[in-house]
Order: structure tokens, then sequence, then C-alpha cells
């Protein structure tokens, strides 16, 4: 994982559907799906030649019923949160 693929994880917002990506997801299970609940930026900090700093991301996985930390680069989004304009 490079750089751009680190930072690119920084668009996170309360209210986000994610999903694990693959290589945490334990082979005996499916993936899980939650919501964004909190947000630390740059929360962790990352070798020189990876970028600077990842956010931490609080998710509420929706089939196990709890609140997980994890860093940025280890979900994805699945649907954006909605924005009232």
């Amino acid at each position: 994982m490079d750089a751009d693929e680190h930072n690119g994880h920084a668009g996170f917002e309360i209210g986000d559907i994610v999903t694990e990506i693959d290589y945490i997801i334990p082979p005996d299970r499916t993936p899980w799906i939650g919501i964004v609940v909190y947000l630390e930026k740059n929360y962790y900090e990352l070798h020189s030649y990876l970028g600077r700093y990842e956010d931490l991301v609080g998710v509420h996985w929706f089939q196990p019923g709890y609140v997980e930390p994890l860093p940025a680069s280890v979900v994805t989004i699945v649907q954006k949160a909605s924005q009232e304009k």
C-alpha cells in the first residue's frame, strides 16, 4: 500500500456506511457492514514513505453490534452519508 492509497481514505464522514477490506476478514465469516460513528483525524502516524498520518474511524458493526476503532485504510465506503443542502 502506497501513500496515495492511505491518503485516499481521508474522506470518511460520520454516517457513512462501510465494510471491511478483504485482508482483515477471518476466513470463516462474511464481511461486516457498519456505520461510521466517530472520527479522529490524523490519529496514526505512518512511516514517511507511506504518507504522514491516517485517520482513526470508529465503526458500529451491525452484525455483532459493537463499535470498533480502526485505521481508515482497512474499511471502504459502501454508501456515503446523505448530505442536506
